[in-house]
């Protein structure tokens, strides 16, 4: 392609030409691609071509190629750098300099350069450096939400990937806690919209061209309390008298920030109580009988538990069904129900213990 270059006497001068003859070439490539440097030279006829040389100036080095950095590729197979080690892939063919780079990251990132060095019979190599040279760009890619603030449950977002540069044909994938989002195998434009969005929409987002990707985000979709509950400790029928302890729980993002505590007073009427992710009565009142339950309230909004009944005995009537409960007793049978033999027979009088049994009188038949 770079033939007519070659016409009249420009083949007899010292050149080296990259792709944009009259600028520096720009290479935009993703992580894990390959790359072509495009590149022919030429020298005057009476010299001999000795080494030829690909080199990226690095650390304190000029960047305009006059100064010899890292080799990249080395005819000599001397001063290579180690990192493009296997990498390489030059072609050697008449005035043909092209370089192929295999397998880029982001640590090729930067300007290359060929050189060449000829001479004549019995002169030292005089070397020649084609200015300009290719630079190479991996594209840092960076992603954003097109929202300012908080993200709710139903709302619409868009995710925008950015990158630095744009390879040609290529199409940005996505992902969702390291994994590709299904159903999304390349996205056009750098843009994925979602929504209406759930919970199940939350999690780590990323964006990538080629093998590489972006820093993540978080995509935190915030709802109001759901499955509110309500719990009654120790139970629900509980003696007055007694501590009794009421727990309100829920899901929510963010957190459930106030909790409110109130008593059924009527099917649309009810009587709060207090505040609190807990409501106690440390000595509850036969007054206290009745449906309890719970809101749970945060920044997005607020939803209220079922209805939970609490039953107290009051102690008259946990008296009277004792008596009862003890009345029953009228049987022989019931009287001796716990007395048991002793497994070990007893000698001596002080080992016994005494007590004292009261009968009452079976009532006289009639």
């Amino acid at each position: 392609m770079f033939q007519w270059l070659f016409s009249g006497t420009l083949a007899q001068t010292w050149s080296v030409w990259y792709r944009d003859r009259d600028r520096i070439t720009v290479i935009c490539a993703s992580k894990g691609s390959s790359v072509v440097f495009d590149c022919i030279y030429s020298y005057p006829a009476n010299q001999r071509v000795g080494r030829k040389i690909w080199f990226t100036p690095r650390g304190d080095t000029k960047q305009d190629g006059s100064q010899l950095g890292d080799g990249v590729f080395n005819t000599s197979g001397l001063t290579n750098k180690s990192r493009y080690s296997g990498r390489t892939e030059f072609y050697d063919q008449d005035n043909n300099c092209t370089l192929k780079l295999n397998n880029v990251t982001e640590d090729d990132s930067g300007r290359f350069f060929f050189r060449f060095e000829a001479n004549t019979s019995n002169q030292p190599p005089q070397g020649f450096t084609g200015s300009w040279g290719v630079d190479l760009t991996i594209p840092v890619l960076s992603l954003k939400l097109n929202e300012n603030g908080p993200v709710k449950e139903r709302d619409h977002v868009t995710l925008a990937c950015t990158s630095t540069c744009n390879p040609p044909q290529m199409e940005f994938l996505w992902f969702k806690d390291g994994r590709p989002l299904p159903g999304v195998s390349g996205v056009h434009g750098g843009q994925y919209r979602l929504g209406p969005l759930s919970p199940n929409d939350t999690g780590s987002y990323s964006c990538g061209l080629g093998k590489g990707t972006s820093t993540p985000i978080l995509l935190d979709v915030r709802y109001a309390p759901r499955n509110v509950s309500v719990k009654v400790s120790p139970s629900h029928e509980v003696v007055e008298g007694s501590r009794l302890t009421l727990t309100c729980s829920n899901n929510a993002n963010p957190a459930a920030e106030t909790y409110t505590w109130f008593q059924r007073t009527g099917t649309l009427t009810s009587l709060r109580l207090g505040m609190g992710k807990e409501h106690t009565f440390h000595e509850i009142d036969s007054d206290d009988s009745g449906l309890y339950f719970c809101m749970a309230q945060n920044a997005v909004g607020s939803q209220n538990s079922t209805e939970q009944e609490v039953k107290v005995i009051g102690t008259a009537t946990l008296l009277y069904f004792l008596y009862l409960q003890k009345a029953t007793l009228s049987r022989p049978e019931d009287i001796y129900e716990n007395m048991k033999w002793s497994a070990k027979p007893i000698t001596d009088p002080d080992d016994m213990n005494y007590a004292e049994l009261n009968f009452r009188p079976a009532p006289s038949p009639r």
